[in-house]
Parts: C-alpha cells; sequence; structure tokens
C-alpha cells in the first residue's frame, strides 16, 4: 500500500531529484513530469494482485522517451530517469520504516527496466527518423539546386547544337551526360520525397505507351552498347499508379540494366496482369551473378562494382518506388544469361471518368 499512500510524495519527490540532477531549472514543473505519474500508476496496479492486466509494454514510457527527445535529454539521461525513481521508492518507504518484500521488489525493479527499454527504444526510434527526416531534406534541398544551373547548361548546349556544333560521337557524349546527370538529379529528388514519407498520386498509366517511352528515353544509351530493348505488354493493359514514381522505379531498373548488360545483348521490359497483380520485369544481359549476391542488391548503398555485387542508389529508390504502391521487387537470377527484376504491385484499375 505504500505507494498508493504515498504516490504524491513520491512524484514529488522524483520531480526534485531531476530538477537538480538533470533537468534546466527553466523547465515547467508539467513539462518535467510528463508522463512519470501515470507510469507510477503502472506500477500500483502491478503491485498489487488486484490489479488489471498490464500490457506487455508501457504506452506511459514509450511516450515519455519520445518527450524527452524533443527536450534535448540524451539517452543516459532518460535511462537515469527511472534509476532515480527506483531510489526515490526506496528512501520512501526507508522513511517510513517499511520492508519492502522480495516479491514487491522484482516487480518493481522488472516494471522499471521495461520502462526503461520502452522509453529508449521510443527515444532512439524518434531520433533515426528525425535524422533520416534531416538527411532526406538535405539531399532534395542539394538536388534541387543543382537542377537550375543544369538546366541552364543543357539550355546552352541546345542552342550551340542547333547552330554551331556538327553532330559526333563527341557531341552525342555531352549530350547524353546531360541528360543522366538530369535523370540522377531527379532520383534524388524521389528518393528524398519517398524517405519522408511520399504519397502517391494516382492516375490512370496505359503501360504500352508508358514503357514505350522509357525505350526512347534510354535509347542512346542502348545504342551505346548495341542493346536491343524489348517492351512486351498488352495494348490494352490500364492501372492505377503514380505516373511519376513508376517511372522512376522501372527508369532505375532499365538504366542499371544496360549499364551491367553485356554488349549486343538483349533488355526486355515485359508488363502482365494477373489475379489482381501487376508485375512489370526487367531482364537483362549481365551474365548473372556471383554466388550468394542476389541479396546484396536490395542494399541501397552497396557500392556498385564490375562483378554488379551491389546496385546502387538506383535499386533503393526502385524499392521505396514500389512500396510506396504497397508492392516490393524480387531479383531472379538467370545463371549463364542475366537478372529478372520484377516490380510486383496490386493492380488497381481505374475509375471510370464522369461525364
Amino acid at each position: 500500500m505504500l505507494l498508493k499512500e504515498q504516490r504524491s510524495r513520491l512524484i514529488t519527490s522524483w520531480g526534485d531529484r531531476i530538477t537538480s540532477a538533470i533537468a534546466a531549472s527553466a523547465l515547467p514543473r508539467a513539462e518535467l513530469l510528463d508522463h512519470i505519474p501515470a507510469f507510477v500508476d503502472e506500477l500500483i496496479r502491478a503491485l498489487h494482485p488486484d490489479a488489471v492486466p498490464l500490457p506487455p509494454t508501457s504506452e506511459n514510457a514509450e511516450e515519455h522517451g519520445e518527450q524527452r527527445l524533443g527536450l534535448g535529454f540524451d539517452v543516459a539521461e532518460v535511462v537515469r530517469e527511472y534509476g532515480m525513481l527506483h531510489e526515490c521508492i526506496l528512501q520512501i518507504a526507508d522513511e517510513a520504516e517499511l520492508a519492502v518484500s522480495p516479491r514487491e521488489h522484482r516487480v518493481i525493479v522488472k516494471w522499471l527496466n521495461s520502462g526503461i527499454a520502452d522509453a529508449v527504444a521510443q527515444y532512439v526510434k524518434q531520433r533515426d527518423l528525425e535524422l533520416l527526416r534531416q538527411s532526406s531534406e538535405h539531399l532534395g534541398f542539394i538536388a534541387h539546386e543543382l537542377r537550375n544551373p543544369l538546366g541552364s547548361a543543357k539550355l546552352a548546349f541546345h542552342r550551340l547544337r542547333r547552330t554551331e556544333l556538327a553532330e559526333s560521337r563527341t557531341v552525342d557524349l555531352v549530350e547524353r551526360g546531360l541528360k543522366r546527370m538530369g535523370e540522377m538529379i531527379d532520383g534524388a529528388l524521389d528518393h528524398a520525397s519517398l524517405r519522408l514519407g511520399l504519397i502517391p498520386r494516382m492516375a490512370p498509366v496505359a503501360l504500352r505507351a508508358f514503357l514505350h517511352e522509357i525505350e526512347a528515353d534510354a535509347a542512346i544509351e542502348a545504342q551505346a552498347k548495341e542493346i536491343e530493348i524489348l517492351v512486351l505488354a498488352p495494348e490494352d493493359l490500364l492501372v492505377e499508379a503514380d505516373p511519376r514514381l513508376l517511372r522512376s522505379a522501372v527508369s532505375n531498373l532499365v538504366h542499371n540494366a544496360l549499364k551491367f548488360s553485356h554488349e549486343r545483348t538483349k533488355v526486355v521490359v515485359s508488363a502482365a496482369r494477373s489475379e489482381g497483380r501487376l508485375t512489370i520485369q526487367v531482364t537483362d544481359g549481365c551474365g548473372g551473378l556471383p554466388p550468394g549476391k542476389a541479396e546484396e542488391l536490395f542494399d541501397p548503398l552497396v557500392q556498385r562494382s564490375a562483378d554488379r555485387s551491389g546496385f546502387g542508389l538506383g535499386l533503393g529508390i526502385a524499392l521505396q518506388a514500389a512500396e510506396a504502391h504497397n508492392g516490393t521487387i524480387r531479383v531472379r537470377d538467370l545463371p549463364g544469361q542475366g537478372c529478372e527484376f520484377t516490380i510486383d504491385v496490386p493492380s488497381i484499375a481505374p475509375r471510370p471518368s464522369s461525364t
């Protein structure tokens, strides 16, 4: 009955300790106490046989950890708060000359340790999400700032090409380089947006025409290696999707297929609908994967190499775009031939247009 009778005193004592040992003096009392009173109530229920069943984790501890992150506490300080609560309980029991039974002490220690785990887990989760948000915003800012000078360079190049530059392989290489830089910047912006939780903007997409547009965009790159791009899709295949995100996913797969395919091979891009699913497959002519390398392709930051042990940022963007459509990407090794990447998403039929 100690904690029930001394609840207010316990919370006050704990608040005084935190104020003097951890928290800044300017921190409002109510903000300092935060979820601790409710956490103490959970502990009181845990100590008594008539207590209602407690959940496996403490929502109050989780919310406490998140709140402490916002106030600038570090993880060690969050842990220390629960240690101080333990000290306050023992001190109040000692002053009241009441012995804490072994069973009660086990319950107190167990619930405090659980609170520490829940608070720290939520603290770390929210901290990592914030770092992810900041890095994504920074990446998006850099990519956005690069767009303007690149746009000016492309405009100047096209004017020169029309008036002064003769057709040559060098001119084609410069044009391809500018085009690829633009695609990389757009990809970086897509990557940043997806990591920030971009909500897809769904619209009707005619898959065959859509894939032929991607084929046309990649034509110069394919011609340089004498690779044929073959598009296979039903004429009437129409689905609801975010065109920009889907284009980013398929384009990244196609460009990487061209990058790793051997010269004078074939890249096949196909689409089909079956049992409520839409699949878009990109099959390349890379010759296949080294043993055990298929899983590594899905690490978005692995450095690309000649043996294709990593697929770089491109697959990371493609995977995020697929996941934004509640789908995924899988890879199948075709030994001696190449790799088959499959975008697998729910197939949503376009709504009939209102007249």
